[in-house]
């Protein structure tokens, strides 16, 4: 077999599994585009279809549906060969892929707390927002937000999120934003435009008609692409910003940004980030202690994130 059939192959798979070109691109970090081409190249070599292409989508032939199981079971054999041939010096080391605004502005302030707590462990985090595949590459981890799917991964769900506008303190007094205010006619606003595909996540012209708003002073403002600088323009006093809690909340507990509308103007998504890791993948002691810190880190931040709420709500009603 010549290591483009195996490329091909490697194509073929991901693509049975997520049902589309564009998703299985995704995964492998290539474009649909390539990965077409490399399962075009494996049915020219065949002398057969393995997809049904039109308008809709693709539909795989009972040939391919034949062979997929034995493609998962074959990449994932060879994913756990290449984990035998790791050196030694792996067990040392942990490997983690998470979004990269969860890394930049949940994760990395507190990453000096589990460097104290384990000051031998080398971590070694990818933000990167390509869905990478956790049985066939060398990650011991991930943290995602999305919805369960995966059924050859373990899941521990961490917790959900709300979208909510944030700006500083003092934007807030010079606009005159409170629990009461009904309008954002004139108030400068910030759009966060790079986001999720949760069906939950709003931007301000949805999140207004949930709140009873004026659409029409919901589209101007400044419109950025990536959370952290949103984030640092509304602490600065640039504006106010629809942002996810969970992105926020350190700004929010230091008291760089407020709720100014108070939290009886958020909304909770749909989905949630969850820490997973592969079934096939060998166990080290590493993993399992960054699990256990995570998870008891996770639930502290969801009663810190009650209890500022909370006291958030009484302010309002004060």
């Amino acid at each position: 077999m010549h290591l483009s059939h195996l490329n091909a192959l490697r194509a073929l798979e991901a693509t049975l599994r997520h049902g589309s070109f564009s998703l299985a691109a995704n995964e492998l970090g290539i474009t649909p585009a390539a990965v077409g081409q490399r399962v075009r190249s494996l049915e020219l070599y065949l002398g057969k279809s393995l997809f049904i292409r039109s308008s809709s989508g693709i539909e795989p032939t009972e040939d391919a549906l034949r062979i997929r199981e034995l493609l998962e079971g074959g990449f994932a054999r060879l994913a756990e060969a290449f984990e035998q041939l790791k050196p030694n010096d792996a067990a040392g080391r942990i490997r983690i892929t998470l979004p990269e605004s969860f890394s930049e502005n949940w994760l990395a302030p507190m990453l000096a707390e589990f460097q104290h707590q384990y000051p031998d462990a080398d971590l070694y985090l990818d933000p990167s927002n390509r869905d990478i595949d956790l049985v066939r590459e060398d990650y011991d981890l991930a943290i995602r937000y999305g919805p369960t799917r995966d059924t050859v991964l373990e899941e521990r769900v961490l917790f959900g999120d709300f979208v909510a506008p944030v700006c500083s303190p003092a934007f807030a007094d010079q606009q005159g934003l409170g629990p009461d205010v009904r309008s954002l006619k004139g108030v400068p606003l910030i759009h966060v435009t790079n986001r999720t595909k949760d069906p939950g996540w709003l931007d301000f012209q949805a999140w207004g008609d949930a709140f009873g708003f004026d659409r029409d002073h919901l589209k101007h403002g400044v419109r950025i692409s990536k959370t952290g600088s949103g984030l640092q323009a509304a602490a600065a006093g640039q504006g106010l910003a629809l942002c996810g809690i969970v992105e926020a909340f350190h700004a929010l507990k230091a008291g760089s940004l407020i709720l100014p509308l108070g939290p009886s103007r958020m909304c909770q998504t749909k989905y949630a980030y969850r820490l997973l890791w592969a079934r096939s993948r060998a166990k080290s002691n590493l993993r399992a202690l960054f699990v256990e810190w995570i998870t008891d880190r996770s639930d502290r931040f969801v009663s810190e994130l009650d209890a500022y709420l909370a006291s958030q709500g009484s302010r309002a009603s004060g």
